[in-house]
């Protein structure tokens, strides 16, 4: 558990804060509180519930590994959860990354499992600058959800960049690796939709929700930060018709390539046939044609050649090959 608290009044940090002095600063408007827990134990949990007094429903979703992004409304807090992919290097796939937040009139506590990378570049950016901590919790939410959603810029440029790559690829040579890659570029593509799509609709209603902590000029800010998320839900869109694109280009490819090698299979045994029928006759045990001349082998070879050339030049006068 880390915590900051700001004396609004001195402009600056207090240090040596401790959980026992923690609740002293509850509800006073000259303090601005965040805590922030990396890994929620019922310890930790049950110091929120006793002190903040959050629902214990509330309490429940941040010991729950996922829950769906929500906007719960009570008579001094709000309490949100969100979502942020997270890319897993060794599947390569993105799962949701779940973020709890409660927000009130000077405080705000974040709750995620694991490290959150946003959330602690804000944190200590904070320690640091902490003069946005001086308009109050509505801002300091507004920093934070806009870490969050900054967060998936360079998510969704990596899966550009892996979009490029596959198309690279099949133009060299389409195979079957090719079909994993693209099937996992679409898989992380959908589920980078599934994990932003519910959060647009309650991003919006932050927008507009009207709390002490939650100010009419925040309104323009929250604004920003749906413009935000919906380019990035843009973005996904024509990110899915891309990936869409390159598969149907992979299978043309593929098509083509079986066709090249089914004309040249037969083009081989179009040309094998009439020298298998000669062979074959001349294999009879009955007398034939050139039977007893000393050169009917290079004769019967000679013709053949011949016949397979003649065959050649009217697979290519015909552009068959």
């Amino acid at each position: 558990m880390k915590t900051l608290v700001y004396d609004r009044n001195e402009k600056k940090l207090l240090e040596k804060v401790t959980l026992k002095n923690i609740p002293s600063y509850i509800n006073n408007v000259e303090y601005l509180i965040w805590i922030d827990i990396e890994n929620p134990s019922k310890e930790n949990m049950q110091f929120l519930r006793d002190h903040f007094h959050f629902h214990p429903l509330d309490i429940e979703d941040c010991l729950s590994i996922i829950e769906r992004p929500k906007l719960d409304e009570y008579d001094d807090y709000f309490f949100l959860v969100l979502h942020i992919p997270y890319f897993i290097k060794q599947t390569r796939r993105l799962v949701p990354f779940a973020v709890n937040i409660f927000i009130g009139n000077n405080f705000l506590v974040t709750v995620h499992h694991g490290l959150c990378s946003p959330i602690q570049n804000t944190f200590d950016d904070l320690a640091e600058n902490h003069q946005i901590l001086d308009k109050g919790s509505g801002y300091l939410l507004h920093k934070v959800i806009d870490s969050l959603i900054d967060y998936n810029f360079p998510i969704l440029n990596k899966i550009y960049r892996n979009v490029q790559d596959v198309e690279d690829a099949i133009f060299k040579k389409a195979g079957s690796k090719n079909v994993k890659d693209i099937l996992l570029i679409r898989t992380n593509i959908l589920t980078f939709r599934n994990i932003i799509f519910p959060q647009r609709k309650f991003l919006k209603t932050l927008e507009i929700k009207d709390m002490d902590f939650l100010i009419e000029a925040l309104e323009v800010y929250f604004g920003d930060l749906v413009d935000h998320i919906e380019k990035i839900w843009d973005t996904l869109e024509n990110y899915k018709e891309l990936i869409e694109g390159v598969h149907d280009a992979h299978q043309s490819l593929l098509s083509n390539k079986i066709n090249d090698i089914m004309r040249i299979l037969t083009i081989f045994s179009v040309i094998i046939l009439p020298l298998a029928l000669i062979s074959g006759i001349y294999g009879m045990n009955i007398v034939l044609p050139l039977e007893r001349n000393p050169f009917a082998f290079i004769i019967i070879v000679v013709v053949m050649i011949i016949i397979s050339i003649g065959m050649l030049v009217y697979f290519k006068y015909k552009d068959w090959i």
